[in-house]
């Protein structure tokens, strides 16, 4: 049987018609899901499909039902074409992939691409004498597809994007070591990662520990601005800043505020905000600063902030947080929580605001995206988050945005942060 097909001009015509696209379709997902081509298919037919299927079968192949297809490949075979059917298929739209040939393939490309990426590592360290011992680790692996990282490696991680990035992470850290450069941390994640943003947690550790050295100590790291307002004041060689005069903020150096000097607070607790216009609103139209320390998230757990949290404050205050109701919010705050050690609880995102709150409107792929999304999460996370995600479950993915909750929220922020301290 041919692998290549070129249709007649007439049959291509054919199987761009409303019938032709319905059968290549059908008859394609029959021959990939293992069927043959020599019984009834069963078809559901508009007039038109009917009338192109009966063009090139004849009505004894089409039936009331579908297209017999062990009739409509003998009127084929027999037609001034000469063809099967599987080779108009083919003709048509292409080769097939069974489901057999399709995890084959799937099989191939994947060990393709490991080998392709053990590759590339062990091209990265290639004469760095430091990582010689990885690099003999990486060679005995066997000529499988698994994606896992050696066993013994020094990143202390069997993840294998994991290690793939913390051994090219590291091997171009060490030539920069041998000219006496010392890489800023996009720098590196640049030159050795394929861009600035690539870095990941696990990644970082466990260059890390390949390196042996404190991520902060092998690379320049940029510190990250942070807002805050509320009463609390910043000591380093005098006052420096004092939160509670700021109007509507003021912009501290996350990792210097965390790390030096003294921080003297005064508040009831610390409310974290994801976006921006909610914290500037926050800051400049409730009470809520006069006793809580207010500080803007920019809408993702940054390590800068996660310091703090873990350095100034201390584990008997309180720590809530305000952000979208949907999966993205959630995780921002789970992830603060983890990377702060402190336990994190949600504000303005119960139900009942759910329920009564403006609903983004998104195309029914990124809702799915979503209810999925929240489905996954609901198994693990704390059982005061559970609510929400089971909401946004049961409404097909819709997510709510904090700063379409202002009036519901604003007015009764301040008593609820107080109520929540109490329940706690």
């Amino acid at each position: 049987m041919r692998a290549h097909v070129v249709l007649h001009p007439d049959l291509a015509e054919w199987a761009a018609t409303p019938g032709g696209r319905l059968f290549c379709t059908l008859a394609r997902e029959r021959i990939a899901n293992g069927g043959k081509l020599d019984r009834p298919m069963r078809m559901r037919m508009a007039s038109r499909e009917r009338a192109d299927l009966v063009d090139l079968f004849g009505t004894g192949a089409v039936t009331g039902q579908g297209l017999h297809l062990g009739r409509a490949d003998a009127a084929l075979r027999s037609s001034r074409h000469a063809l099967s059917l599987r080779q108009l298929l083919i003709g048509a739209d292409g080769p097939i992939r069974t489901k057999r040939g399709q995890a084959r393939y799937r099989s191939i490309v994947k060990r393709q691409k490991v080998l392709g990426e053990r590759a590339e590592a062990m091209a990265a360290m290639a004469g760095v004498r430091e990582l010689k011992s990885e690099r003999s680790l990486l060679a005995a692996l066997p000529d499988d597809n698994r994606r896992l990282a050696p066993a013994g490696t020094r990143t202390g991680t069997t993840h294998w994007a994991t290690y793939y990035a913390a051994i090219r992470a590291a091997a171009e850290w060490y030539r920069g070591l041998s000219r006496g450069w010392k890489y800023g941390e996009r720098e590196l994640a640049t030159q050795a990662l394929g861009g600035s943003k690539q870095w990941t947690d696990a990644s970082k550790a466990a260059f890390s520990k390949l390196i042996g050295q404190p991520f902060s100590d092998a690379v320049h790291t940029a510190d990250t601005g942070l807002r805050m307002t509320g009463p609390a004041e910043w000591h380093r060689q005098g006052l420096v800043a004092d939160l509670s005069l700021a109007e509507p903020f003021i912009e501290l150096p996350g990792r210097a505020v965390a790390r030096d000097g003294r921080l003297d607070l005064q508040a009831a607790g610390v409310l974290l905000i994801e976006n921006q216009e909610t914290f500037e609103a926050v800051s400049s139209r409730t009470t809520v600063p006069t006793e809580w320390l207010c500080i803007w998230t920019g809408g993702f757990a940054s390590d800068a902030l996660a310091l703090f949290l873990r350095s100034r404050v201390p584990p008997s205050l309180p720590i809530a947080a305000w952000g979208d109701l949907d999966p993205p919010g959630v995780g921002i705050i789970l992830n603060l929580a983890e990377k702060s050690d402190h336990t994190i609880r949600p504000i303005g995102m119960d139900v009942t605001l759910y329920h009564n709150g403006s609903k983004l409107d998104e195309e029914p792929t990124e809702l799915e995206r979503w209810r999925a999304a929240a489905q996954t999460m609901y198994e693990s996370v704390p059982g005061h988050f559970q609510a929400l995600l089971a909401a946004i479950v049961a409404h097909g993915g819709l997510r709510c945005e904090q700063e379409g909750l202002h009036e519901q929220v604003l007015p009764q922020l301040h008593r609820w942060l107080n109520e929540l301290t109490q329940r706690d």
